[in-house]
Order: C-alpha cells, then sequence, then structure tokens
C-alpha cells in the first residue's frame, strides 16, 4: 500500500509550525512581488551619447569653356560646362569660379578667397616628399565678403589654356630642359574670421583644382565640393519604464496563490481534524520506515508451519526493530511470511515473532482516519455517546477473546492453517478435533483435579485418627 499520502499528513502534523512559517513568508512574498510588478512605476535613468553637427562649410569649384570655332560637333559661343576635358583648339580658355557657404545656429564670419594658378615641374621618382624643379604662382582673383548662416561667397577667374602651355614651353626652352613632371593647380585659399554657432573662428582652408594639359586638349580634374563639419557630443538623460520580468508578473502572483490556499487549508485541516493522524496510523509509518531499514536482514517465506508446531515458546515483539535486533542477536535472518505482514525469527526451541500493523484497503491515506473523521461529522452527543459505547464493548469483548488464547496458541493455529494441501473441509475437521482435545482434556483435568481432592481428604481422615490414637495414649499414660 503506498504510504505517501499519510506521510504528507503526518509531516504536515508534526511541523506545523514550520508549514505556518513557510507558507506566511511565501505570502509575503507573493505580496512584495506583485506589488513590484503592478503597484508601483518602475523607472531607471538611460543616458544616451549623441553626436550633434554644429555647423558645416562647403567648397566648391565649377568651370566651364565657351567654343570659339565653327565645328560640325560644337557650334561658336556654345558653352561646355563642367567637363572633364576639353578641346584646346576650339575651346583654350576655362573659365572657373569658387563658391564658399558655411551653416551654423548662428554666427557671422569675415571670408577672404584669393585664387592662384601654381605652375611647377616636380621631379620623379615617387618620393615621398616631391622635389620642384621650378615653379610659379600667379594670383588670379581676390574677393572679401561677411557672410551669416546661410549666404554665400563667390569667386570667378579664368585661364587661357593654350597661352598657358606656350608659356611652359618657353620656360623649357629657356632652361633647356624638359624634367620633371608639370603640374597646374588653381588653389583658392579662404581665411575665416568670426564666430560659429557662438565659438570663436580664426582659420584658414585650402582648395585645389588640379588641371593636366595634354597635346590637343586639357583635363579639369574636378574632385567635387569639400565639405567639413565641427560636431560636439550630447549627453541626455531621460527616464524610461522598465517592465518587470516574467519572474515578477508571474511568479508573485503564483506565491500568493499558493501561500493563501495553503493557509486556509492547513487552518481548515487543524480545525476539522482532517490532519490528525491516529496512534494506529503512526506505527504503521514506525514500522514501514522499519521495514524500508532492516530490508537486508529480511527475507520473504512461506509460513514454516513444521518449526511453529515444534516450538515450545513464543515470543511477540512491540516492533519490528526489535525482532531484527533478537534475529542479529541470535545469528538468524528475520523471515517475513508471504502475504501475511507477519515477521518470525526461529531460534531452536523459541519462536520471535512480530505482526505488522495494517491499515485496510478502504482507508485513504490522505483522508483522517475513522476516528479523526467522526469527530466531524455532524452528530448529536448521544450518538457519540452510544457509538463510544459499543466500541468499548466490542474492545472488551476481543480483549477477553484475547486473553483465553494464548500467544503460543495463535501460533500454533497459524501453523495448522498453513498446512499445505489442507482443505476447508479438512480445517473443519481439525477445529472439531481441537474442540473434542479440548473437551478431553478438559475432562481429564477435572478428573486429576477430583482424584486430588479425595487424597486430600483421606489425607485429612488419616491424621485425624492419628491424633486420636495419641490421645488415647496420653490418657493411658496418666492413668498408670
Amino acid at each position: 500500500m503506498d504510504d505517501g499520502g499519510l506521510r504528507v499528513r503526518a509531516v504536515a502534523d508534526e511541523n506545523v509550525a514550520v508549514v505556518v512559517v513557510v507558507l506566511v513568508a511565501l505570502v509575503g512574498l507573493g505580496v512584495f512581488m506583485t506589488y513590484g510588478a503592478y503597484g508601483q512605476t518602475n523607472e531607471r535613468t538611460e543616458t544616451t551619447v549623441d553626436t550633434e553637427v554644429t555647423w558645416t562649410s562647403t567648397g566648391q569649384f565649377a568651370h566651364q569653356a565657351t567654343v570659339i570655332n565653327d565645328t560640325r560637333v560644337f557650334d561658336v559661343g556654345e558653352t561646355l560646362e563642367n567637363r572633364s576635358a576639353y578641346f584646346r583648339k576650339i575651346a583654350p580658355r576655362l573659365n572657373g569660379s569658387f563658391v564658399y557657404n558655411y551653416t551654423s545656429d548662428s554666427g557671422e564670419l569675415t571670408a577672404e578667397a584669393s585664387t592662384t594658378l601654381v605652375v611647377r615641374s616636380v621631379a620623379d621618382g615617387g618620393q615621398v616628399t616631391q622635389r620642384d624643379y621650378w615653379r610659379i604662382e600667379r594670383p588670379l582673383e581676390k574677393t572679401t565678403a561677411t557672410l551669416a548662416p546661410g549666404e554665400t561667397l563667390r569667386q570667378s577667374f579664368a585661364q587661357n589654356v593654350s597661352r598657358l602651355e606656350r608659356e611652359i614651353e618657353q620656360i623649357q626652352t629657356e632652361l633647356g630642359t624638359s624634367a620633371g613632371t608639370i603640374e597646374t593647380t588653381f588653389v583658392t585659399r579662404v581665411q575665416l574670421d568670426g564666430t560659429r554657432s557662438g565659438q570663436p573662428v580664426e582659420t584658414n582652408r585650402t582648395y585645389r583644382l588640379p588641371l593636366t594639359i595634354e597635346n590637343d586638349l586639357y583635363r579639369v580634374n574636378d574632385s567635387g565640393p569639400v565639405v567639413e563639419r565641427g560636431e560636439r557630443t550630447v549627453r541626455d538623460r531621460e527616464e524610461v519604464m522598465v517592465p518587470p520580468g516574467p519572474l515578477w508578473r508571474y511568479g508573485g502572483p503564483l506565491a500568493l496563490f499558493v501561500g493563501v490556499v495553503g493557509l486556509i487549508g492547513l487552518g481548515y485541516g487543524r480545525y476539522s481534524g482532517l490532519l490528525l493522524v491516529t496512534e494506529r496510523e503512526h506505527a504503521y509509518l514506525d514500522y514501514r520506515a522499519d521495514r524500508a531499514e532492516f530490508d537486508e536482514w529480511i527475507s520473504e517465506a512461506r509460513f514454516p508451519a513444521g518449526r511453529v508446531e515444534d516450538a515450545d515458546t513464543s515470543i511477540e515483539t512491540t516492533s519490528l526493530s526489535g525482532l531484527v535486533d533478537l534475529a542479529i542477536d541470535t545469528d538468524r535472518r528475520v523471515i517475513e511470511v508471504a502475504d501475511d505482514e507477519s515477521y518470525l525469527v526461529l531460534d531452536g526451541d523459541v519462536v520471535y515473532y512480530y505482526d505488522a500493523p495494517t491499515l485496510s484497503a478502504a482507508d485513504d491515506l490522505l483522508e483522517p482516519s475513522d476516528a479523526v473523521a467522526s469527530l466531524t461529522d455532524s452528530e448529536t452527543d448521544a450518538e457519540r455517546a452510544s457509538e463510544q459505547a459499543r466500541d468499548d464493548e466490542a474492545t472488551q469483548e476481543a480483549d477477553a477473546d484475547g486473553d483465553a488464547q494464548s500467544v503460543f496458541e495463535r501460533l500454533r493455529h497459524r501453523a495448522d492453517l498453513g498446512s499445505d494441501g489442507a482443505s476447508t473441509s479438512d480445517e473443519s475437521a481439525n477445529d472439531n478435533e481441537t474442540v473434542e482435545s479440548n473437551s478431553g482434556q478438559s475432562d481429564v483435568d477435572e478428573t486429576h483435579s477430583h482424584e486430588k481432592d479425595v487424597g486430600r481428604a483421606g489425607e485429612d481422615d488419616s491424621d485425624a485418627d492419628a491424633a486420636g490414637a495419641d490421645d488415647d495414649s496420653e490418657s493411658d499414660a496418666e492413668e498408670t
């Protein structure tokens, strides 16, 4: 029989204070977690670091050339704009422009732009630091303007590329060599002075537009606008909501529910007696614990009917552990009688035995015993008293029957019942023979008792006669 439910009731009954403390703590934890998840706003401060652009400045070149010779491809006067290459024969003059502007929240800048044509002969060899064979710089334009955010400084310049090519050839002729690589560049320098986004500004910017002269054309290597910006780091602190985790959202209410239900159930169980464990149930639990503990000392076997019949003495122990101690002392094993919940130790003519307490199959180990459950029945005091009287009377009768039959006789009777091949009719016949034997034995006992009484009476008469003879002898002596 599974005694798990009974053990649960026993543990709850014996440790009710500990269970109450645990349940109260569970309720407190559930309240705390539930309030933390649903009863208050959880916030935390998050710091974000952003990079903010405070200003931008842009310098950009534009260029074009006008066709001066009529061709089947281009007409005279046609303007060729922002091309990567121009034809020297039909459009020898390059017209360029430079544009500078800036953006910011506030400010005012004085911008001075000067554009210079730089031509130089650079030594070949791929050195990191290039060396000039010769160099000329020719100022082209200079412009000054005061700029607010969003305003633009614009400057125009022009150069006849064919004439510049002839000038370079003259220089090489004068020098008597064409060593080096010719580099031609339009360089615009912008000097800035003022304030921008609340910060003082005093700086120079340099922008370049390279020009490559070939035999029949020239190329403008424009890299596009040059953009510069100013940045600052902005730290922003913000309070953000922190949602509770699953443990707080679900664990808190669950702990609260289990704690409250547990306290209510424990209180009801204590009040109604559902958790009480009777002495019979305690004895059964002790027996099951001993059975598990001393399993190595116990062997299951058939009932040894012959050995029990031949035994002269039987001794019953009050616990299975006591029977195991006797088995250890006598160097014997404990025999568990199959399907009988009985245990024996056979030591010569002595039988030690233990009858295990049992719970009926109708007992619900999670429910209290009948004696406990009856306390909760809605019956009157008279009915309880009547039932108690009947129980006492039945107990007294059972005790009387138990006293009338000795422990040894019960063992003998069990040995008779355990003989192999005994049928129900044979058992009845044996019972009759036992009754007759007991009756015969009673008659013999009565006969022996009667003979003893007669003997005692004869002895009394003999003693009386002897006493009389002694008295007569004494009288005769006195007369003499």
